[in-house]
């Protein structure tokens, strides 16, 4: 006998496995670990707002849209350890310490009230907001204060020893009791001059009450009680049921007429999450997944079904009472697929498969099947299937523990399960139809019933008769075979099979056809299908999903990128009612008609997302340790959660603004330098504040900034402009956006950028220029007078160098020279020298007229006025005249008349009759390009420093060194005169050519 016969009935001891799942709750758990500043959390207010304000030991935690914020003592509290929380009916905060009094938030600011301003005592144990009052209860009295004057009246204690230590507050037919640890209850009597307490009971040891209706829960030492109120009060029914087992610190009652009791047994360990049904207290620990036994404080959350749960030991736990996801737990099972058929309904686990029909429930463990299969092959009379038949191999020695599943369809109304050691198909009833010794990773099902078997390289299998086993096969050669198959779908008259590596495939009028190679669809690597009304939904590897139509012709009408879905691997494809649903490894995104949904763990659903099944409204996906079930009618369609956006706050170059707009049309203003800019805004109290995105555009032209999610703008060196700021919140979790807008402002540009700056810019710069323009024409003008004064007297010592080189001494030198020859009747030389005098004047005549001359026409003329000099001298001076050889004296030119005057010189004082064999020698020598230095020099008598030199007293030296400064010469250096007394005169000229 097998050994799983031998074993079945130890096997059946394990059979505790059944479709009957608990519940989880989705809880979030915040501590010291992660985002509280400590994990005693003494006190919880849900305000009006929505907003959760937590009080630890070691501060004051505000939560906000899942944002935290912390207020700390050196934010203003008056002790960072909070026992108590209050809101008054002007929105203000109260927050009581257990040493320091209160403080009291106004959103800005703090306002702190001990005992120096009347409080009875700073350990702060309750507080109790009613009407104009907030009733202060402390560890040894009670004060009340005034919300609008903040005035302070400290009632006085019963006589006696005992501390009046407060534990509560209730109220009953408009009047306000305080519940004492173990003075008894009293009334607050405010009818007097002053207020006082009046006793109304002797209960003791009270620790917390809660009114509901007309009755009231009273927590004593390890039990409490339910009372009717009025007996209460009355010190009536004092022998009331003593209920519970624990010393219960607070109570909520939700809207739903549940309520919750927070317990802590203080020597023993009997606290924890409870909730009173009828007069029992039965522990939610487990639900909520609260281990703490310290349970100290509560606080609930009427719009969004939360309740919250303080301990004095592990932070604080946020409980979603109404889910739209619930969980039912298997422990250590994994939910890999569904299926049902007109009766009954299966659920494929990793141990089992759980078959439901009616009220009759199967289990069908892996030994079962393991069973099922060796019954087969013992009995079968058909041949096996081995791997050398092209069939994938099967291996029939597999142990049940190492069966694994592949996938769970419905078919002819039965569950055909196909595993590893083999095909199974099963009966509504959980009885074995008929087992087939097949090992494919994906089957499915012909219209006309006929079953496929994919083979990943061996081809496909269709079978024609199941009972006699036989099949046609498709070779892997034919191109249209499917290969590497890894989902498909039966629809209409159709099968549609996806491949991995070569797209689509369908089963049609008894053939295969590959959209692929028949040139239909170019997609290739297809991973999941799912039937969206008369269209197909196919995803393929890289996370995009196609919607198709194949019904006349083939046509893809539409491609969602995988930009767009959250997740980027798809664990399955499902349809509700034109809603797409996809799974990815981030969550479940639901779309149609442009409009995405996505659900994830903020909502209750944690990874991994292994199958999926919609049934009616409500979706099921499996996952580790069980399945969850979605409704979806509830996540399909829901309210707009976001429909308002409030500006909090205003930080101006890191400055935070002291005052906010108070409308919309209200703008604020700001200079050119305060231009960076933090905005913080906020929506109303958001179920799921994780799923809101938010982005932002300066003006209504402006573009869309990047989605964040981060509630808040930054706006760093804003040019000057007007701005009107727009700000869309997108609601994941509903799909819709929602738009408004949040703060207009100017930023002014700087007096620079002002237009009437520019104005007086343009002004000045116009003044100026005109001054400018006025300057130079007087400045032309002055220059035109001083450069015609300067020709004027370039002219003028032209002419009277002309007039020099005229002098009357010279004229009747020459005439005597002429009348001479005449009257010694040489007529040749009298008519040679009158040439020679005619010659020079009509070249000074010519040459007066013009600025330079030609180097060689200098020459010419000093040759012909040394000619008519020399003649007087008998020709007794020997002249010499030396060009320089790189000198081209035809093309080189000089400044008019300025050579003649030293020559004269040499001839009028240079050679007096003592001196023999006179010589002038003048030269012209090139010293560098575009610098001529002209010399004369001669042997005369010369002269020294210390007589009157007669040279420099010449007028006609003078009228030269006025030229030469004329023209723009240093005179200094370009006029040299060296002489030595008996030994001659050196004349230098350096002319610029």
């Amino acid at each position: 006998m097998p050994f799983y016969r031998t074993t079945r009935s130890f096997f059946l001891l394990f059979l505790w496995c059944n479709l009957a799942l608990s519940q989880n709750y989705p809880v979030k758990h915040f501590t010291s670990a992660n985002e509280l500043p400590n994990n005693a959390v003494r006190s919880l207010l849900v305000d009006s707002d929505k907003v959760l304000w937590i009080g630890t030991e070691n501060g004051v935690v505000k939560k906000e849209n899942g944002v935290l914020k912390y207020y700390f003592e050196e934010d203003g509290l008056a002790l960072n350890s909070c026992w108590a929380i209050a809101e008054d009916k002007n929105g203000n905060l109260w927050f009581g310490s257990y040493g320091e009094g209160i403080s009291i938030y106004d959103g800005f600011d703090f306002k702190l009230i001990s005992e120096e301003d009347g409080l009875i005592h700073n350990e702060i144990t309750k507080l109790f907001s009613c009407q104009d009052q907030v009733f202060v209860g402390t560890s040894d009295g009670v004060s009340m204060i005034d919300i609008n004057t903040f005035k302070v009246v400290s009632m006085e204690n019963p006589p006696g020893k005992e501390l009046f230590r407060v534990q509560d507050f209730f109220s009953y037919n408009n009047e306000i009791y305080v519940a004492t640890y173990n003075l008894g209850i009293f009334r607050i009597d405010e009818q007097q001059d002053e207020a006082a307490l009046v006793k109304v009971s002797d209960h003791k040891f009270i620790y917390s009450v809660l009114v509901d209706n007309d009755s009231i829960y009273s927590s004593n030492k390890e039990f409490f009680t339910k009372q009717k109120l009025a007996n209460y009060v009355q010190e009536k029914d004092l022998a009331a049921e003593k209920l519970g087992t624990s010393i219960i610190w607070d109570y909520v009652k939700t809207g739903q007429d549940r309520i919750f009791a927070a317990a802590w047994g203080i020597y023993d360990t009997n606290g924890g999450i409870y909730e009173i049904v009828g007069e029992r207290l039965v522990s939610r620990a487990s639900e909520f997944n609260i281990t703490s036994k310290e349970v100290i404080s509560l606080a609930y959350d009427p719009d969004f079904e939360k309740l919250y749960v303080g301990t004095r030991n592990d932070g604080l736990f946020e409980i979603a009472l109404n889910p739209p996801i619930t969980f039912h737990e298997s422990a250590g099972k994994r939910t890999l697929g569904f299926a049902r058929t007109k009766n009954a309904s299966a659920v494929l686990r990793d141990d089992a498969i759980l078959v439901k029909n009616g009220k009759n429930e199967q289990t069908i463990s892996l030994l079962q099947l393991k069973e099922w299969q060796e019954d087969y092959v013992q009995t079968t009379s058909l041949p096996l299937p081995r791997h050398e038949d092209h069939f994938y191999e099967l291996d029939y020695s597999t142990v049940a523990e190492d069966i694994k599943f592949y996938d769970i369809k419905v078919h002819q109304d039965m569950f055909w399960v196909n595993t590893n050691i083999g095909v199974f198909a099963i009966k509504a009833s959980g009885e074995l139809e008929r087992y087939l010794p097949l090992h494919s990773e994906e089957i499915n099902f012909t219209p006309e019933g006929k079953l496929i078997e994919t083979n990943p390289y061996g081809g496909v299998r269709v079978y024609s008769d199941l009972d006699g086993f036989k099949y046609t096969r498709y070779d892997q050669e034919d191109r249209h075979t499917p290969t590497m198959i890894v989902g498909s779908l039966q629809k209409g008259q159709k099968t549609y099979m996806l491949s991995i590596f070569s797209g689509l495939y369908t089963w049609q009028n008894g053939h295969f056809l590959s959209y692929f190679k028949k040139g239909i669809w170019k997609e290739k690597k297809l991973k999941h299908i799912t039937q969206l009304g008369e269209n197909l939904a196919i995803s393929n590897e890289f996370g995009d999903v196609l919607i198709v139509n194949d019904a006349a012709a083939f046509k893809v009408l539409k491609k969602i990128p995988r930009a767009k879905i959250q997740g980027n691997t798809i664990s399955f494809l499902e349809n509700y009612r034109g809603t797409l649903i996809i799974g990815t490894e981030k969550g479940l995104n639901l779309y149609k008609d442009e409009r995405f949904i996505f659900v994830d763990r903020e909502q209750g659903l944690e990874q991994p997302l292994l199958s999926a099944d919609v049934r009616e409204n409500v979706l099921s996906i499996g996952s580790d340790n069980g399945f969850y079930e979605l409704d979806l009618d509830v996540l399909i369609e829901p309210k707009m959660l976001v429909d308002e956006i409030e500006l909090k706050e205003v930080f101006v170059n890191n400055h935070k603004l002291a005052r906010l707009p108070v409308t919309i049309e209200d703008r604020i203003q700001l200079a050119h330098n305060e231009n960076t800019l933090l905005l913080k805004f906020s929506t109303k109290a958001h179920p799921f504040p994780h799923k809101l995105k938010y982005r932002y555009r300066l003006n209504k032209n402006a573009s869309w900034s990047l989605a964040t999610s981060k509630p808040e703008i930054f706006l760093p060196s804003l040019p000057h402009e007007n701005y009107s700021i727009e700000v869309q919140v997108s609601d994941e979790s509903t799909g819709i956006s929602f738009t408004r807008p949040l703060l207009n402002m100017s930023i002014f540009p700087p007096f620079w950028k002002t237009w009437w700056f520019g104005g007086l810019l343009v002004l000045i710069a116009g003044t100026g220029i005109m001054g400018i323009y006025k300057f130079q024409i007087r400045q032309n003008r002055k220059f035109e007078a001083q450069k015609g004064l300067i020709q004027k007297r370039l002219e003028e010592t032209k002419m009277e160098a002309l007039l020099a080189q005229m002098n009357p001494h010279f004229i009747f030198n020459a005439m005597n020279s002429i009348q001479y020859y005449i009257m010694d009747n040489d007529i040749e030389k009298a008519t040679e020298f009158l040439g020679d005098f005619s010659k020079l004047i009509r070249l000074n005549l010519d040459h007066c007229t013009r600025p330079k001359i030609l180097l060689i026409e200098e020459i010419e003329y000093l040759q012909a006025y040394i000619r008519v000099e020399n003649t007087r001298f008998n020709n007794a001076i020997q002249v010499i005249f030396e060009v320089d050889p790189s000198i081209d004296a035809y093309e080189l030119e000089i400044p008019t008349m300025l050579l003649q005057t030293f020559v004269e010189n040499v001839f009028v004082h240079a050679f007096p009759q003592s001196i023999k064999n006179p010589l002038l020698k003048v030269s012209f020598e090139l010293l560098s390009e575009g610098l001529l230095q002209c010399k004369i020099e001669d042997n005369g008598i010369g002269f020294s420093s210390g007589q009157g030199n007669r040279l420099h007293e010449s007028k006609g030296v003078n009228l030269v060194r006025e030229r030469v400064a004329l023209l723009g010469y240093e005179v200094e250096e370009t006029l040299q005169v060296t002489s030595v007394k008996n030994e001659g005169t050196l004349i230098l000229l350096k002319l610029k050519v």
